[in-house]
């Protein structure tokens, strides 16, 4: 007996105890955790699906909850409910990573431009082309209506939305300022470039053409010429008077002679003749001896053989003046008759 206590050391008796009393409390321990474990997941499920969050995915270790959600605002909802549930420790978040969208292109930067082409002609105007929209497409045809007056229209275009607007928004302003009965012109939009070509019928008409392009947007390139008959009339010498008279000088006779000959040698052309003068005197004298005058011209050049009805006369008096009436020489240019090929 002696021998056998000796061998059986008290410290090893201790450690022995305590093993195996670790290893009852293990054995205890496991269950209760899993049922603790598995109690929360089911609560926390029920919960989520009375919240309306049935996707929403939840485990949990011990009391410790990792909850799966489709997005960050899901998450913030899903760990509200779960972490307020009796028993739950910690209750953290997975949220996939979501790769932001690339930005859209720009409808304007990938747009086709907008096409049109206008043709006119003796025989009626023409216009082909795609325009984004109806009302686009309308607002052209009006404005070849107009170049046209009573020829017919022939509208070939086409409504395209994915084609841009860029160019529209002056092109009619453009189209109808070549004017009611333009003949031989066409305009064309194509790229942003805007292209017109043609003979006017006057310089005031150019003119009028020139500045609508000028506000269009689009790079202009302008082949148009102010008719023949214009130009001729615009080289005339001045139609002189008397001083304060309707009276017709010498020169001011033989310049209407020259532009009767011009007008019997184009008879489809007509004209508008206009008076102005200076500002010396009062500005109602001043258009009554305009429209005098101009009326005095219109019946010379009748007188020459040119047809009554293919021509008019209007008077301005001083409201027109071509140069500042600062000085006697500017005063004399104010001083005039013009003649105005009409379209």
């Amino acid at each position: 007996m002696a021998d056998n206590a000796r061998r059986f050391h008290p410290v090893v008796g201790l450690a022995v105890a305590v093993l195996g009393l670790a290893g009852i409390v293990t054995a205890q321990h496991l269950p209760i955790r899993e049922t603790v474990q598995d109690d929360l997941t089911s609560r926390s499920e029920q919960a989520l699906r009375a919240a309306g969050l049935p996707a929403v995915e939840v485990g949990f270790i011990g009391r410790d909850g990792t909850l799966k959600a489709a997005s960050a605002d899901e998450a913030d909802r899903a760990l509200a409910i779960v972490r307020g549930l009796e028993g739950v420790r910690v209750a953290v978040a997975d949220v996939p990573a979501v790769a932001a969208p690339a930005p859209s292109p720009s409808p304007t930067a990938t747009a086709t431009p907008p096409t049109v082409v206008l043709t006119v002609s003796s025989g009626g105007a023409t216009l082909t082309g795609t325009v984004p929209t109806e009302e686009s497409r309308k607002r052209l045809v009006d404005a070849a209506a107009f170049l046209a007056g009573t020829r017919p229209v022939d509208d070939q275009l086409k409504v395209d939305p994915s084609v841009s607007d860029a160019g529209l928004d002056g092109l009619a302003n453009v189209v109808s300022a070549f004017g009611q009965g333009a003949k031989d012109v066409s305009v064309e939009l194509r790229d942003g470039n805007l292209s017109l070509a043609g003979t006017l019928a006057s310089q005031a008409t150019k003119d009028a053409v020139t500045a609508a392009a000028a506000q269009s947007g689009s790079v202009v390139a302008d082949r148009t010429e102010v008719a023949k008959v214009q130009q001729e009339l615009v080289k005339l010498p001045a139609v002189t008077f008397l001083d304060n008279s309707t009276t017709l000088t010498a020169a001011g006779r033989a310049a209407l002679g020259e532009a009767a000959r011009i007008l019997t040698a184009n008879p489809q052309v007509k004209v508008r003749i206009e008076g102005h003068t200076d500002s010396n005197g009062t500005a109602a004298d001043n258009l009554a001896l305009s429209r005098s005058r101009a009326k005095t011209v219109l019946d010379y050049l009748v007188k020459q053989g040119v047809a009554a009805d293919r021509l008019t006369s209007a008077g301005y008096g001083e409201s027109r003046p071509a140069r500042p009436n600062t000085t006697e020489a500017n005063q004399a240019v104010n001083r005039r008759v013009e003649f105005i090929v009409l379209p």
